[in-house]
């Protein structure tokens, strides 16, 4: 996890409040197992907000998109070969992209797909495939970097259609 200053005001702030919250609670609770309860759930709570608090602020400090993303099939080896260009968004660098990639068979149907027969071959047919690449290991803030992969390419199918989604940490 990369530490910005908004990680920083954010520990501070709450850093702040547990420090209030235990002195309220030194100064209102005479009960010795009380005090050491509230305190220890005091502390839970603030550990637990803390960590939420920098699982979002990391969503938006880590912004990429992906372009001119390119799907090849490579028939000599049976692999499809993407190539692409991922651009960081904002100041701060991304340590890891992954593109999770998604090869679909489109299939034609005519009228008899409900056909018992029917059903039964297409639950014995695999139709997709996923695979999840890292395609970027830090990337400074507004930069780009182009990148290329190859996966197994399933032979059988005859129709691909490609989905992706690129996740970046």
């Amino acid at each position: 996890m990369q530490f910005t200053i908004f990680h920083y005001l954010t520990l501070i702030i709450l850093i702040l409040c547990l420090a209030l919250v235990c002195v309220i609670i030194f100064l209102k609770v005479k009960q010795k197992e009380i005090a050491l309860i509230s305190y220890t759930i005091s502390v839970v709570f603030t550990a637990i907000l803390t960590y939420s608090l920098f699982l979002l602020i990391n969503e938006f400090i880590t912004k990429a998109s992906l372009v001119r993303l390119t799907y090849t099939r490579d028939l000599r080896n049976e692999s499809l070969i993407v190539n692409g260009r991922v651009q960081n968004l904002n100041q701060f660098y991304v340590r890891k992209c992954y593109l999770y990639l998604t090869i679909t068979n489109k299939k034609q149907t005519g009228g008899e797909v409900f056909d018992n027969k029917n059903i039964e071959k297409a639950k014995m047919q695999n139709t997709s495939v996923s695979y999840i690449i890292e395609i970027i290991d830090k990337l400074p803030g507004h930069t780009y970097k182009d990148f290329t992969a190859q996966v197994p390419f399933p032979p059988s199918f005859a129709r691909p259609e490609f989905y992706h989604i690129l996740k970046c940490t």
